[in-house]
């Protein structure tokens, strides 16, 4: 009997991680173990950092060395694991393809970004408070500025590169090959994994909202930059777009109209006060249309029509239907 009951429960917890194909562990793993090694690795690390006295000057450029650190852990880790996909599978391929979507896509954010700070300004939302603020630089001339906005741009760009390919690329791949393997038409499953990753994505960002915005506004700008970053994903099955956006908007809202009393270098200082009515979530719903409208055209100019990327989905039809239920 006790040979039999542990039998029973050998099968059911090899069922719980492989599902019925013993060629690969499901996907919710699959995503759960991303997350777990890069955030285990930037939350381990960030305690380890936190002992070394950076001059102040270097604001948060080491972060990008525990970005490269945490990545790459994953990268190594994933080619571990049963069936697991290399990583630069999920949109890395730094070809010059990439490099334009992502230069097309700063483009397009700064644009965002700018309309959403003219709303701001002109509804009585923000005000500007300080113009050509060092922040951390302060009294250390042109060279600590500069450092200090190197230091910003390589620290945001390293947030970009390590959000973006779990959050759009991990998460967004791996819950469509999974949804597919129940039976769900191939793009119904990209765009119902979309939506799974916008509800990961934003919400949360309420816990951490930024200065001067209501947890509820910063939970639905959250949850429309989730929206937009995978349409963006999913429009070029690469993460250049994505990693270009998010790099935009986050310096930026940091170094070009960054907020009152932050320690980042900024051209404008600009104190917000946003909350979750109409005017405000205006400023942020139009801006984003009006980017959503740009993703589409560059899309449709680069790739002559506005689908679902076909290498994405023709990875997600060879899971559909299969025994590999997830």
């Amino acid at each position: 009997m006790i040979v039999k009951i542990a039998l029973s429960a050998r099968a059911l917890l090899r069922r719980a991680v492989w599902g019925r194909n013993r060629d690969r562990i499901r996907a919710t793993w699959r995503i759960l173990f991303g997350f777990g090694v890069v955030l285990g690795v930037l939350l381990g690390g960030r305690r380890l950092l936190g002992r070394v006295d950076f001059p102040d000057v270097l604001v948060n450029g080491p972060v990008a060395l525990l970005v490269c650190v945490a990545v790459g852990a994953y990268a190594l880790a994933a080619s571990l694991i049963p069936g697991e996909r290399p990583i630069r599978e999920y949109g890395f391929s730094f070809d010059r393809r990439w490099a334009l979507d992502a230069l097309a896509a700063v483009v397009a954010g700064c644009v965002f970004q700018a309309l959403v700070t003219g709303m701001l300004l002109a509804s009585g939302s923000g005000r500007v408070v300080e113009t050509f603020a060092p922040g951390a630089a302060s009294g250390g001339g042109p060279v600590a500025v500069a450092i200090a906005v190197a230091a910003t741009a390589v620290a945001f760009a390293a947030i970009g590169l390590w959000e973006e390919p779990l959050f759009r690329g991990v998460f967004i791949v791996n819950a469509s090959e999974g949804l597919a393997a129940r039976g769900l038409e191939p793009r119904r499953a990209v765009w119902a994994a979309v939506g799974a990753s916008a509800l990961a994505f934003g919400p949360a960002h309420a816990l951490v909202a930024a200065q001067g915005a209501s947890p509820l506004f910063a939970a639905v700008q959250a949850t429309a930059a989730a929206v937009y970053f995978a349409v963006a994903y999913v429009f070029t099955g690469s993460l250049a777009f994505p990693v270009g956006l998010h790099f935009a908007t986050n310096v930026w809202v940091v170094s070009v109209f960054g907020q009152a009393g932050s320690g980042f270098p900024a051209l404008v200082r600009l104190e917000r006060s946003v909350g979750a009515g109409p005017i405000d979530l205006l400023s942020l719903v139009i801006p984003s249309l009006v980017l959503l409208g740009l993703i589409v055209a560059w899309v449709l100019a680069t790739r002559g029509q506005v689908s679902t990327d076909e290498s994405l989905r023709d990875a997600i039809e060879r899971r559909r239907g299969s025994a590999a239920a997830e």
